[in-house]
């Protein structure tokens, strides 16, 4: 019996139960009748979801465990018996039967869990819209031999199906496992991003391609978009499934139209699935691929423009795009900014610009599109045409945005691409922000970042009242700086032999005892998935900390409010990668952002004990970052910031206060001199721009009107 339970982790049973890890740490620690773990390690423990549910109602702390969060602790517990993918599969599969056969129960030995499998993969092949491609999926499926783990997953499906229906099952199961980030060697698009992708590629109609679908967002938007006929290819077959499931549910809750589907498993390079070509393709192909197939393809006739170098997986994925597109037909693939300039794809690049096939290139933000730290591109491409007697030449340019420093990318895109394509020859600039490049500036190094070829947006006059205002806030700001300056002797009150004879604990030791909360870097700080209502958020990202100024980072809430709190007033935060090491106490408005990605987050929970600013102070001395930071591979030097295993000496708490109190009124003084230098640099900035546009303008008026 043992053999069928479900597992948890600690940090499970606390978002069960709606508590802080450390009250989990708290329970075992107190409570000699709390569950012992059954698996896991020393330091992750696994209990047994059962037992813990037992505990817990007997203690009276948390009401019966939804089935949607029994499903997920379920498939989470299946691990170590399968790929987590596989039994992701596996649930879907039969959360589909369950939709289109209600009612059917799930047998409890495993020959009939067998048999019900077999019948569900039928289900899945003979889906609506469904095509070949998806019933060749089976052949690929994980297998009919069922354990108690799988036997126990099936009956968390049944039951997470019976109380909210399959597809919302299923909806929320791959929410919560695409939301963890990578996955099974794919990332997941966001389907805003998905959404913009498809938009790009122009009216829907005919067949879309995605050769790298993924788990099938960018299929979704299709559909969403008005294609009828989808076609997606994934090498991961599990992957591949997931994909076909979600538009199998999608039909099958539809009332519109039927929209044609295939899904095939199979590697796009080396055996592209559809020997039709499409009538637009748009993809999110993975990134520097090694192992792409540059010796087996070498000789492929679709390396129409050039052979690609080994380092160069994502212009192979370029050329086999175009190969499977119609003549004429749009080609939206997201790539990495290295695509754009390295020396080793100059010549497909330039070849690609010369018979006008790439048409577009559009870079994001940092950080935009899902678990990419990079400010990725969105390259828009189209199959050249064959053209007869009387047909326009060849587009003889580029259209470069650059949207890598706009909080919300999507509908400054839209608008442009949106101006461009209903008027390309006359498309009027935008500086700093998009124009179109003649070829021939262009084909020297093939050089397609947005940026190099943007003017930034001409200054003109600042107007008069802006720089009283702004002079005006300078003088305040510069008269009140000597009154933040510390005093000297900084404690003369105090002597060293306090901290001499103070004792001395890790603060690994501090967050393991509860005393302090360590919050784990936060999730990215902008749109990742779509939020199921509306929600802005402010995130405290890493540039804030190190530069002294308020959150600036917009996004989505996070879906887990356990595990990413709100700051509070007195948190201290500091970065996880840094040129140094610098500590923050959160005050003012830091108070109701969220860390963001790259950020520690630490909360003081007994205060009688360590004081934050003081905490704050050492983390940020020499001594303190010298032992929380290590130097990292960059060849930019950053630290890598551990707090963890900082040694901290520990004074009597008055004596803590006073130091935090010093330590204080230095960040203090910190701030108003940044407020000082930004004002100044801003004040110095406008005034220069000021008569510079005074000189322009005297310029223009004097030159001699031009003879016609």
């Amino acid at each position: 019996m043992s053999r069928n339970r479900v597992e948890v982790t600690s940090a499970d049973i606390a978002r069960i139960a709606g508590v802080r890890p450390t009250a989990v740490s708290n329970w075992r620690r107190r409570h000699e009748d709390f569950p012992q773990p059954v698996g896991g390690t020393e330091r992750s423990p696994r209990f047994d979801l059962g037992e813990v549910e037992a505990w817990l109602r007997r203690e009276g702390k948390t009401p019966e465990i939804p089935p949607a969060q029994r499903l997920w602790q379920a498939l989470s517990s299946v691990g170590d018996a399968m790929p987590l993918d596989d039994a992701l599969g596996m649930a879907g599969t039969l959360l589909l039967h369950l939709h289109e056969h209600p009612g059917t129960t799930v047998p409890s030995t495993a020959s009939g869990c067998s048999r019900l499998m077999q019948a569900a993969d039928q289900t899945l092949a003979l889906s609506r819209g469904a095509r070949a491609g998806v019933t060749a999926l089976l052949a690929h499926s994980p297998g009919h031999e069922f354990g108690p783990r799988q036997i126990q997953l099936l009956r968390a499906a049944a039951e997470a199906a019976a109380a909210d229906g399959p597809a919302t099952a299923f909806e929320e199961l791959c929410s919560r496992y695409l939301s963890g980030g990578p996955r099974a060697g794919f990332n997941p698009t966001p389907p805003a991003l998905a959404s913009l992708m498809v938009a790009l590629a122009g009216p829907a109609h005919g067949t879309l391609l995605d050769p790298a679908c993924g788990s099938g967002t960018i299929l979704f938007a299709a559909a969403d978009a008005g294609f009828t006929r989808l076609h997606g290819q994934e090498r991961n077959a599990s992957v591949a499934r997931l994909a076909a499931l979600r538009l199998a549910f999608r039909a099958a809750v539809s009332s519109g139209p039927t929209v044609v589907y295939d899904v095939h498993a199979e590697d796009f390079l080396r055996l592209p699935a559809y020997p039709r070509r499409a009538s637009a393709v748009v993809g999110n192909p993975p990134f520097a691929d090694r192992t792409w197939g540059y010796e087996d393809l070498a000789d492929s006739p679709v390396w129409e423009y050039g052979v690609p170098p080994r380092g160069e997986s994502e212009l192979a994925w370029v050329q086999q795009a175009l190969a499977h597109a119609l003549p004429g037909a749009p080609v939206v693939l997201l790539m990495p900014p290295a695509a754009a300039v390295r020396p080793s794809g100059r010549r497909i690049r330039a070849a690609l610009l010369r018979r006008g096939a790439l048409r577009a290139v559009i870079s994001l933000p940092p950080g935009f599109a899902a678990h990419y730290a990079l400010p990725l591109q969105i390259w828009v491409l189209r199959r050249p045409e064959t053209l007869s007697s009387g047909e326009p030449a060849a587009i003889d340019h580029l259209l470069v945005v650059d949207a890598s420093e706009i909080a919300e990318p999507l509908p400054l895109v839209t608008e442009i691409w949106s101006d461009y394509h209903a008027a390309p020859e006359s498309f009027a600039p935008r500086p700093g922000l998009a124009r179109t490049v003649p070829l021939i500036e262009m084909l020297h190094d093939a050089d397609v970042t947005p940026r190099r070829h943007l003017p930034q947006a001409e200054a003109g006059k600042v107007a008069q009242e802006t720089l009283v205002a702004i002079r005006s806030a300078f003088e305040a700001a510069a008269s009140a700086l000597p009154t933040r300056v510390p005093p000297l002797p900084l404690l003369p009150e105090l002597s060293t032999d306090s901290l001499l004879t103070a004792r001395t604990v890790v603060l690994g030791d501090l967050i393991k005892s509860g005393a302090i909360v360590h919050h784990r870097p936060g999730p990215k700080s902008g749109p990742d998935e779509a939020p199921a209502q509306p929600a802005e958020a402010r995130y405290l990202l890493v540039r804030d900390i190190t530069s002294g100024r308020p959150a600036s980072g917009i996004g989505p809430a996070p879906e887990e409010p356990l595990l990413y709190p709100l700051i509070r007033a007195g948190d201290v935060l500091l970065p996880v990668l840094a040129h140094e090491v610098v500590a923050r106490v959160a005050t003012g408005d830091d108070v109701g952002t969220y860390a963001g990605s790259g950020v520690h987050h630490l909360r003081v929970t007994d205060p009688e004990l360590v004081d934050p600013w003081y905490l704050a102070g050492f983390l940020s001395s020499a001594e303190g970052g010298r032992q929380a930071a290590s130097v990292t591979s960059s060849p930019s030097t950053r630290y890598r910031v551990d707090p963890r295993r900082v040694r901290i000496p520990l004074p009597p708490i008055d004596r803590q206060r006073a130091y935090g109190h010093t330590f204080r009124s230095i960040a203090e003084f910190t701030t108003a001199v940044r407020t000082v230098h930004d004002l100044g640099i801003d004040l110095a900035r406008d005034l220069a721009e000021t008569v510079t546009a005074d000189l322009r303008a005297s310029l223009t008026d004097s030159r001699p009107t031009a003879r016609r």
